[in-house]
């Protein structure tokens, strides 16, 4: 069995929401396989929302768009090349690590499955930040830079983007939420979600996409009457106390502790707080 996601549109925190599926996994590296499971994947998604229309995001999908619109094909426009190159390899090239990058060459390697595989990316330690043309960008929240380079690549190819517009889930069979963190079947997702809430010019800033999509909505807090705390009753010479366990006395000195002289013939030394929050005080006058 494997669990897949299925990422749909949603009008709360992250314009995004995930269906989870289990199914029973088709092996091998032929299309035809990779097929029998979106299907499956498909299927099970749309038993619970039939209302929805789904849409497999990869070079294995059976819809043109959804192979266009993969991140090895789909482009984004790199001011320095003047050119518009596959965001994967935008992505990949502009990865920061402890030991090494931007690697930018991979931004102008010939294809997007070498990019994503070259050694530098696996061997250079902790991701830290991403590089692109010249700004660093955090990889916190660490889907955000990916999501934001996907989605404006759709704004700059209208035609593709106008067809996403038309689903409301979206799927990416090569995407393992158990090794990857960035997917583009996501980030498709929240472009649908923004377009429909009309926030989708948020995007084209990474610090407003980022406020806009990841940020936690601030609640204000609700103000409550508070009680006044009560007031100490005054004890004074003549004040009657009631003990719980001595009964009842009377107060004969107050400085610096209260003096109390029981019914009983006893007499005690007590603190005024003590007294006024363990004993009944009685003020005759």
């Amino acid at each position: 069995m494997a669990k897949r996601p299925v990422f749909y549109v949603s009008k709360g925190r992250g314009f995004c929401n995930v269906f989870n599926t289990e199914i029973e996994w088709a092996g091998g590296f032929a299309v035809s396989q990779s097929r029998k499971n979106i299907a499956a994947i498909h299927s099970q998604f749309e038993t619970l929302h039939p209302e929805m229309k789904v849409l497999e995001i990869s070079s294995k999908s059976e819809n043109e768009v959804g192979v266009r619109a993969s991140a090895f094909n789909l482009k984004k426009f790199v001011p320095s090349l003047n050119a518009s190159v596959e965001v994967e390899k935008v992505y990949q090239g502009s990865k920061v690590f402890q030991n090494g990058g931007p690697f930018s060459d991979l931004i102008t390697t010939d294809k997007s499955k070498s990019a994503k595989g070259d050694d530098r990316l696996r061997n250079s330690g902790r991701l830290i930040k991403f590089q692109f043309e010249g700004k660093d960008y955090p990889n916190v929240p660490e889907s955000a830079f990916y999501n934001f380079l996907y989605i404006n690549a759709l704004l700059e190819n209208p035609e593709i983007a106008n067809e996403i517009l038309k689903y409301d889930a979206f799927t990416d069979i090569v995407f393992n939420p158990a090794k990857s963190i960035s997917c583009q079947a996501q980030a498709a997702a929240i472009f649908v979600s923004l377009s429909r809430a009309g926030l989708i010019d948020k995007v084209r800033d990474f610090d407003s996409f980022v406020e806009t999509v990841y940020s936690v909505p601030k609640v204000e807090s609700v103000k409550t009457e508070s009680k006044p705390e009560p007031k100490a009753p005054e004890i004074a010479m003549g004040t009657i106390i009631i003990h719980k366990a001595f009964g009842r006395g009377v107060v004969t000195a107050t400085e610096p502790r209260l003096v109390i002289r029981f019914d009983s013939g006893e007499e005690k030394i007590l603190g005024v707080a003590w007294v006024s929050q363990n004993c009944e005080v009685i003020n005759e006058n």
